[in-house]
């Protein structure tokens, strides 16, 4: 019966290509932290109202409360008290929006704990990243890291939370290298930075 003797080995891949798929771990949807960071998000919005003189009756409110960001409940708390707070210090009708946040980063970043346990699985896939596709040894990298200022490992892991973290592992692991490997190591960064703070505009 060659026919049926043909068919049994693209037969037996799909069987293990299937295997594999159902052995895939899916995305998770209720993240530890969840509670916290939208509890975090509510003062956020409530910040961003109060900034427009307007309280609950902002009409951004809602859309404000309906947003996850990619912040951690630390910094994001730690981000309303300081970006509230230099926005109504600031003289100029129109404060730089960016600025601020550029300021508060700075100011934020060096009372986050950088070394919590949560912040070892990004540092482990940056390390096996740069292992894959730049030969340095996994040693070499974890001990380089823990050299670099509080801030910067806390800028580069614990700033975010559960869901931010896990996009930001998940695209180090599995994006192809590049030829600028520093760029591609940011380019992973990068969807979850620009989402840890929501605005209406």
């Amino acid at each position: 019966m060659p026919a049926l003797r043909s068919l049994a080995l693209p037969i037996a891949v799909a069987a293990s290509m299937l295997g594999q798929l159902a052995s895939c771990s899916e995305r998770p949807t209720n993240f530890p932290d969840r509670d916290g960071v939208i509890a975090a998000q509510a003062e956020w919005c409530a910040a961003l109202a109060k900034l427009q003189r307007a309280g609950a009756s902002w009409e951004h409110l809602n859309a404000c409360k309906a947003a996850y960001p990619t912040s951690s409940p630390t910094y994001l708390r730690a981000m309303t008290s300081c970006f509230s707070r230099r926005m109504e210090a600031a003289t100029e009708s129109s404060p730089d929006r960016s600025q601020i946040i550029l300021e508060c980063n700075d100011e934020i970043a060096v009372k986050i704990n950088p070394d919590e346990p949560t912040a070892k699985p990004v540092v482990d896939a940056r390390c096996a990243r740069m292992s894959r596709c730049e030969k340095i040894p996994v040693p070499d990298c974890q001990a380089a890291f823990t050299k670099l200022e509080a801030a910067q490992r806390a800028m580069f892991t614990t700033i975010y939370n559960a869901s931010g973290r896990y996009e930001i592992i998940d695209c180090l692991e599995n994006a192809s290298c590049t030829d600028n490997e520093e760029a591609g190591r940011q380019a992973c960064y990068k969807p979850t930075s620009d989402a840890l703070l929501w605005f209406p505009d």
